[in-house]
């Protein structure tokens, strides 16, 4: 009898020692999961497994996600121990804010904050790349019409460019005490407070801030 209640205390230690590796499983994807996904606008995220879950031969097995750039609907895991690879099947769905068009818009037009608001819904029922913060609205050309309800991706946006490519700018170099002006191509695309580099007469490639006035700003 009591061989036998120690054997149903080695299986219950057995049993309890494969849910806590479970458990810390579960835990680590979730972990990860969400450090994947770091916008503010998030309200839900809830992890459902498409396939059982393995057998691991290591205590602290490395997680990583098969695909980063893709960051709910389904996704795969890698689990590795050792020179083993493990494969999970996960779905995850997020409920969060997105930005919507508020009336219809025409293609070529400037994006004023008038003419989208944000919408809560299911962003991993949404298209891709759609876009969940404002800012990356504001002030940006919409390269085609858009109708009102519609979510807005990058896709159909064009940042609205202050300065183009191989175009002639002043720069101006602060540095402490003095101010020197000199002339320079872009040597890319630049909107508004975005750094690009500037090719100078001199024929040295430099990095300045895009302004208003249109002078890239360079502080030394």
């Amino acid at each position: 009898m009591s061989q036998f209640i120690k054997y149903l205390s080695l299986l219950g230690v057995l049993c309890s020692s494969k849910i806590a590796l479970a458990n810390s499983m579960e835990k680590q994807i979730s972990d990860l999961i969400y450090q994947q996904i770091s916008e503010a606008n998030i309200d839900n995220i809830a992890i459902d497994y498409l396939t059982s879950k393995p057998q691991l031969n290591c205590d602290s097995p490395t997680f990583a996600i098969l695909n980063k750039n893709k960051q709910w609907g389904n996704l795969t895991i890698t689990a590795k121990c050792e020179n083993i690879t493990k494969y999970i099947q996960v779905y995850v769905a997020v409920t969060g804010s997105y930005v919507m068009a508020n009336q219809p818009i025409s293609a070529g037009t400037l994006m004023t904050e008038q003419q989208v608001k944000m919408q809560s819904g299911r962003l991993d029922k949404l298209p891709p790349a759609v876009i969940l913060n404002k800012s990356e609205v504001i002030n940006h050309i919409a390269l085609r019409n858009i109708n009102n309800g519609e979510p807005i991706k990058n896709s159909m946006l064009q940042k609205n460019w202050h300065v183009k490519a191989g175009q002639t700018v002043k720069v101006i170099v602060n540095g402490e005490g003095y101010s020197i002006a000199a002339n320079g191509k872009t040597l890319s695309n630049g909107a508004l407070g975005e750094l690009i580099n500037i090719k100078l007469n001199t024929g040295n490639i430099v990095q300045g801030v895009v302004t208003e006035k249109g002078i890239i700003i360079l502080n030394k």
